[in-house]
């Protein structure tokens, strides 16, 4: 580049960047210069591989290298690149690249020397399996993708690259399999990331909320994914997979609501084990959502669907109590998430113990008080118990906000109230799509083929890709009779 130029470039990132760590080497007719970020840069490898073959190049007596004779014949670099757009030299400075200008040649070279501290591969903290793998994702989506390249060794495999916030540029990946994968959901996903005009994103999570792109959707439409084993099943099965920079987290899309229901633990065991633990799942999430509904409309409107000595008897439980079914209800759903959410943010240390001792010493406080009967307290463990059991948590959040809604309804109008309410979260659930794919399939359009694939099967006998992902190729697994016999 010209001498001009040059130099105003040069005077350009010294000014803006007050943190950039500067390395020149000068020749005879001109000046080589290095910048970089210094905690971002492996600079062990940088001083080896790039500025000592410079100095030696230089110290010999030769004239000025251009960036191509660099590449081709001096660095010991590995990942490296030539560019020419000289606005993207400080973004490439920023994200962790080691930069080296010339004053001869209008033309830079871009070094990927990147080393940022990170985690070990840790174990699952979200989607605990007895039998399966136990490696997760990390903070380091470069960690990331080698476990997923490690399992998935496929040319068909395509990953990606996006860079998401206008200050942060935080790195975004979308892998998927290009003969599997629907084009029309990875098209969307990448539209919908492109479209993001936001000054950052740091975490999957809050990536999620852009990509749903839209406040009204109560449910979640896409799965999070914690572990390498469950990506690989989800590339397999045609969806497409999510990586952000920071996060130990995945998502994928698309997702239905059965899918939330399924665990790791069912792909590695017995088929009719898999098909019990999956129908107790469904049970769970509907005692987790109506027990107390049911309990209050069963004592303040219906108690005539009891056996007259077991309602004669409740009734006598309740006369000390001084709230109504409704108030009581409300308020020991209300201590059993006040008592969930300490859980949460207390150290992992002391959280077992402040659980055990709050709920014995809560429940037992409360009786004696004659504040809550004993029925309604079991009741709301036995919900509490029951949203446990589902594998995902991102499924139980809105089942915890409608289950007050259910209450308030059914405490006004009775199995009426209780009806109209659930009526409309089917309703909602019927009307949702991810990505172009029915939210409640293969139940609703039920779909027999893809309800014996996804729920009654095994994986080692399931033969096609489930048909409401609409992917480019549902043979799964070609068996050897079907080979002989071709």
């Amino acid at each position: 580049m010209r001498k001009n130029d040059f130099d105003k470039l040069l005077q350009t990132l010294r000014t803006n960047g007050l943190d950039f760590s500067e390395r020149s080497v000068s020749y005879a007719g001109g000046e080589v210069v290095l910048f970089f970020i210094a905690q971002l840069t492996d600079r062990v490898t940088l001083a080896e591989d790039v500025v000592k073959p410079l100095i030696l190049h230089c110290s010999s007596g030769k004239n000025m290298p251009t960036a191509q004779e660099t590449v081709n014949s001096i660095i010991y670099a590995d990942i490296c690149r030539i560019e020419a757009d000289c606005k993207m030299v400080e973004n490439y400075i920023l994200t962790g690249m080691v930069v080296i200008l010339f004053s001869n040649d209008p033309n830079y070279i871009v070094i990927n020397l990147k080393k940022v501290e990170h985690r070990a591969v840790p174990d699952p903290q979200l989607t605990y399996t007895i039998r399966g793998p136990q490696d997760c994702f990390t903070e380091n989506l470069d960690v990331n993708l080698s476990l997923l390249r490690n399992r998935v060794k496929d040319s068909n495999l395509r990953i990606k690259y996006f860079e998401v916030g206008a200050r942060t540029k935080t790195r975004v990946a979308v892998i998927y399999i290009q003969d599997v994968t629907n084009d029309n959901v990875v098209k969307e996903i990448e539209r919908r990331i492109e479209s993001i005009n936001v000054d950052g994103v740091s975490e999957s999570g809050e990536l999620q909320t852009f990509l749903l792109n839209s406040k009204t959707k109560f449910f979640p439409q896409m799965g999070i994914v914690e572990r390498s084993d469950t990506a690989y099943h989800e590339l397999t099965q045609g969806k497409a997979i999510v990586l952000t920079e920071g996060s130990g987290i995945a998502i994928s899309a698309p997702k239905t609501f059965s899918e939330f229901f399924k665990s790791g633990d069912d792909r590695y065991d017995n088929k009719y084990f898999g098909m019990f633990s999956m129908l107790l799942r469904y049970l769970a999430i509907f005692i987790a959502l109506t027990a107390s509904s049911v309990f209050i409309a069963v004592t303040s409107f219906h108690s005539e669907v009891l056996p007259s000595d077991y309602a004669i008897a409740l009734a006598r439980m309740r006369i000390k109590v001084p709230f109504s079914a409704l108030v009581g209800a409300i308020l020991l759903e209300f201590i059993v998430e006040l008592l969930r959410e300490a859980l949460l943010r207390v150290p992992k240390q002391i959280g077992p113990a402040i659980g055990i001792v709050g709920a014995i010493v809560i429940g037992q406080s409360a009786i004696a008080a004659g504040f809550f009967s004993p029925v309604l307290l079991t009741i709301a463990a036995v919900s509490l118990l029951a949203s446990f059991a589902i594998p995902d948590y991102t499924l139980v959040n809105p089942f915890r906000v409608l289950k007050f809604l259910l209450i308030m309804f059914t405490g006004a109008l009775g199995f009426l109230g209780f009806t109209v309410i659930l009526t409309a979260i089917a309703s909602d659930l019927v009307s949702l799509n991810s990505f172009g794919v029915p939210y409640m399939a293969p139940w609703a359009p039920f779909n027999m083929q893809d309800f014996s694939e996804s729920v009654a099967s095994p994986s080692t006998s399931r033969t096609k890709r489930l048909h409401y992902l609409r992917t480019k190729n549902r043979v799964r697994m070609v068996k050897k009779n079907d080979q002989n016999e071709s």
